[in-house]
């Protein structure tokens, strides 16, 4: 029968090093986030630790709303010539 002290030495060359490292340097190397976290999680993370401007620059971001954003989608008419009328714009 092994002593306490076997014991203890075989499980410390069995686990060598730090195993938690290791699985993890496994992870890395062998599966993606998507293997991992589910997309809500995924989205918590980026919303929380990912500004915008680490992905996108400044000028692909206005191009982009300037592309694809119609007032009318987020203001009425009314709104919008309201704030027309007050900023010195005049309707022809």
């Amino acid at each position: 029968m092994a002593t306490t002290r076997q014991n203890d030495d075989f499980i410390l060359n069995l686990i060598s090093g730090s195993p938690l490292d290791t699985a993890l340097d496994w992870i890395r190397a062998n599966l993606t986030p998507d293997d991992v976290f589910d997309d809500d999680a995924t989205r918590q993370y980026v919303r929380a630790n990912i500004e915008i401007d680490e992905v996108y620059s400044e000028r692909n971001i206005l191009d982009y709303v300037a592309g694809t954003f119609n007032p009318e989608d987020v203001f009425s008419a009314r709104q919008l010539e309201a704030w027309a009328s007050e900023n010195g714009f005049v309707k022809e």
